[in-house]
Parts: C-alpha cells; structure tokens; sequence
C-alpha cells in the first residue's frame, strides 16, 4: 500500500476512534445527499413509466377517430389488422353515464368493448370475479366505483346513459339498463378505479343508440416505441381519421413530469454540492493545522504529487463510502415508502397527496441505472474536487514555509 494512501486512511480513521466525527459527518452529509437524490430520480421515473403504461391500456398503442362516430368500424379494423406493425385492432364506443343502485348513485365512464379481445389490458387487473363472465347481461366496475355504490360481484346495478335522457324529454318513459356485476377492476390508477364500467360494445351500442357504429378504433403495436412514426404513416390514404400514437395523449402532463424530475434532479444535487463545500472547508483547516507535517513530508523527499494524493484521496475516499451508503440508504427508503408517506399524510397531508395529484393508489417505482451512475459518477468528482483544492494549496507550499507558518 503507498504510504499516502495509507496516511490518508490514518488520518481519516484515527486508531482507537470508532467514529471519528470529521469522517463520520462527512460520510453521512455525502450519502444522505445521494440518497436524496436517487430517491426522487426513482419516484419520478415510476410515475412517468406508470402514466405511460396506463395510458397505452386505456388509450392503445394508437387511437383512431373521426369528427364523427365510424360509420363502418368493421370494415376500418379489418383493414387495419392487416397492416404489418399492428399486433391487434378492435372497435370501441365510451361516454358517461349515471350508475345507480339503491340510494347510491356515481358517475360511470362507460366503454363498450369486445370481451373476445385477447389483448385486453382489464383482464390482468382483474380484483374479484372473472373477466370471461363479461357478456350483455354483466358490467365490470372500477374498484372504487363499487365501493362508491355499495356493489360486489353478482349484485345488479342500473346504468343511465344521455340518450334515455333524450327520450325522456321526447315524452318517453325509459327504462335504465340493468347489469350484473360479474367483476372488479383494479388498476391501483384511481381516475380508472373510481369510474370504470366495462360492457360489450353492442350492449353500448343499444344503450347510447349507436347502431352499427364505433367512436374508434384501438391498434395494439408490435413496436409500441415507434408509435409516432407507425400513426403518421398508417393516416395516409386516410385524411378524415385522426391517428392518435400514444406519445401524444395527455402529452402535456407527461412532459409536466419530465420538466419536474429534471427540476428536482438539480435542486437535489445542490444538497452534495453543499456536503462538498463542507468537505472542502474541513479539509482545508486539517491542512493548515497539519502545516508542520506537510513540512516534514516534503522535507523528507515527499514530491508534490504524493502530497497532492495524500489529501485528495481523503475526499475520494469520503465520496466512495459516502455514495455507497447512500445507495443503501436510497433501497430502505424506498422499501418503507408507503409507511413513510402514511406518516408524512397523516402529520402534513391533506388526505392522499398520491392519489389526488398523480392518480396512483401506491408510490410507483423505476429504477434506472442511468441515475444510480451519473449519481456516483457526479458524487465522486465533487467530492474529489473539494479534497483537491486543499491539496493543491498544501502541495505548492515550500517545506520551510510550512514549518515556519505551523
């Protein structure tokens, strides 16, 4: 081992100290800055791939739609299927509509879909029940929508949709239509959950009097990625359709997202730069205060780059421990999150912070190497960078100099 690295462990680790409190300060001001730091990273990209993921069930791939409802879907779908970038292509028809049963009454957003379809995104986040029962005669609710009207699997529950309204004013007397609950969804998205009701689309179809018609066209990709790309080339040949790539729906709470994780990324780093300074600082006044020894060293033949490596290693050294721990601190935080976001609600919280502005019933996660890299990386030459300057203070001093000023 050379006798500066050696020197530096030494002098940052006294014998007989257990926790010396320069080391052990700065160490736990480096981790808690990374940990900071590599936490938000990971929460952020959880609600980013989360709000991506969901809107590619909700939405597909790519939506097509019209000014108007289709007026010949089937046709539409069997000309799309055969495109080679499209995996699968189904009809669809959604609206609002008054759910009721009982006393209790909610708003429903109500999609008629085609139960046959394999590729349905529903039938993975199936909470009680099963998606198979789904026929004329049977809904799936969203899992607070059920709650919000007191239902569970093989009650009945009255949808009321806009067009029994119209009749309604034309002097008829509608009659709502009633399903059989046969499932529960439960996508842990709450603006799905809390208003969800799936029906088949020619259920939906009689109900909104839609007859043959479709309010669009959902196409699964076989390269979701190049959606964009596979939308604008679809959408020629048809200049009355919209061909909607999943990039582009709700596009700016997306980039909201990404502006904010950027936003946090340098606010947090701030907090190293900060335990950096301090580092610096401490290292500086331990040079001046070693002033005798840096005299001695040179005196004995030490040359400038050893000198130089003696105290600069001291901070390498610190954001080495200090970035480790920080990894480990970043694991145990986000292994408790919920608990700590249970405790952070019920002391400064209105209510759950998470599901009113994100829509998540849980903290999403995403680990990307990419930060856990430039985190380390940046730490590592921040804090290197503090031990040097010192370093290059003691190092261009004259031996006599420093045994006179010590």
């Amino acid at each position: 081992m050379p006798w500066f690295l050696h020197l530096a462990l030494r002098q940052l680790f006294p014998p007989g100290k257990r926790f010396p409190a320069f080391a052990t300060v700065s160490i736990l001001g480096v981790a808690l800055g990374v940990a900071t730091l590599l936490v938000v990273q990971t929460v952020m990209n959880g609600f980013g791939e989360e709000h991506r993921k969901r809107i590619r069930e909700s939405f597909g791939d790519c939506q097509v739609v019209a000014a108007r409802p289709l007026a010949r879907p089937d046709e539409l779908v069997a000309e799309l299927r055969r495109a080679p970038e499209v995996a699968s292509a189904t009809a669809y028809a959604e609206g609002p509509a008054l759910a009721r049963r009982g006393d209790f009454s909610g708003v429903a957003a109500v999609r008629g879909i085609d139960p046959l379809d394999p590729a349905q995104p529903a039938r993975k986040y199936i909470h009680g029940g099963t998606f198979d029962d789904l026929d004329d005669g049977r809904v799936i609710l969203g899992l607070g929508l059920a709650q919000q009207l007191r239902v569970r699997v093989g009650d009945k529950v009255e949808l009321w949709s806009p067009a029994m309204a119209e009749r309604a004013e034309k002097g008829k007397a509608p009659l709502p239509a009633e399903f059989e609950v046969c499932a529960i969804l439960r996508t842990g998205f709450t603006e799905v959950d809390n208003a969800a009701a799936l029906i088949p689309l020619r259920r939906f179809r009689e109900i909104w009097n839609l007859g043959p018609r479709a309010h669009g066209v959902i196409l699964r990709l076989k390269e979701p990625a190049r959606a964009e790309e596979i939308a604008g080339r679809l959408n020629v040949g048809h200049p009355d359709l919209v061909f909607r790539p999943w990039q582009a729906i709700k596009r700016n709470f997306l980039e909201a997202i990404r502006f904010e994780k950027t936003m946090l990324f340098f606010l947090m780093f701030i907090i190293t730069l900060v335990a950096s300074f301090s580092i610096g600082s401490t290292l500086f006044s331990a040079v001046i205060r070693r002033s005798r020894e840096v005299g001695v060293l040179a005196a004995l033949g030490a040359g400038r780059g050893a000198i130089l490596a003696l105290f600069g290693l001291q901070g390498l050294l610190i954001g080495a421990l200090g970035t480790g721990l920080g990894f480990l601190l970043t694991g145990g935080i986000l292994h408790f999150r919920d608990a700590i976001l249970g405790a952070i609600n019920a002391v400064f919280g209105d209510g759950d912070m998470v599901a009113s502005v994100y829509q998540f019933a849980n903290i999403p996660l995403h680990y990307d190497p990419a930060d856990f890299v430039a985190a380390g990386v940046f730490t590592l030459l921040v804090t290197t960078l503090a031990g040097f300057v010192p370093a290059l203070w003691a190092a261009g001093r004259k031996p006599s100099e420093a045994m006179r000023d010590a």
